[in-house]
């Protein structure tokens, strides 16, 4: 084996824009923004019957229900848009070999084994990861945004770097068998 290569799979990527986008349907109709607006009766009626508003049929408050709505919408929206914009990046998602380990959504040079201080694996709630830790993150420019989303990530998995193999066409237990034949012995 020269390198090892994680692809994205279109197909699972695709199926999580499609389970994203039933959210956002989930939480456009929780906001009410669909909703036909309640019509009074005209004012000159003859009609002296007193029409009240309709009642809500939830338990929990309508300003609860809404705004719920809006979170489901916006979280769940931008996560189609991260997956659409996952479909139009490279296919690559990990690459090892000799040289080190490629991460195309963290850099764009390879890291060289002489980088990484550690790597391991962290779980949480079945979903296992990769963890990369970087004796200097600092030898990799990053934008202010996926600076902040590195600290919570450090803070989170305790690596600068953390994986997940879920959308592409290898395993986790495949990366680590082919870090463990790629990684110089010490």
């Amino acid at each position: 084996m020269n390198e090892f290569v994680a692809r994205i799979q279109p197909l699972k990527v695709v199926l999580g824009i499609v389970i994203a986008l039933g959210f956002v349907a989930i939480g456009v109709w929780m906001t009410g923004i669909l909703d036909q607006p309640v019509t009074p009766p005209s004012a000159y009626g003859t009609d002296l019957t007193i029409y009240p508003l309709p009642a809500s049929s939830s338990r929990y408050p309508d300003w609860l229900v809404i705004s719920m709505g809006w979170v489901c919408t916006s979280l769940f929206g931008g996560m189609a848009v991260l997956g659409a914009i996952r479909l139009t990046n490279p296919a690559d998602h990990l690459r090892i070999n000799r040289m080190g380990i490629t991460v195309p959504s963290y850099t764009d040079k390879p890291i060289a084994w002489s980088d990484i201080a550690d790597i391991s694996t962290w779980s949480h709630r079945g979903q296992k990861s990769l963890v990369i830790k970087l004796r200097d993150p600092s030898h990799f420019p990053r934008k202010p945004l996926h600076r902040i989303l590195d600290s919570l990530n450090r803070g989170l998995t305790g690596g600068d770097i953390g994986l997940s193999m879920a959308s592409t066409n290898r395993t986790l237990k495949q990366a680590l068998d082919a870090i463990e034949t790629f990684r110089p012995k010490a």
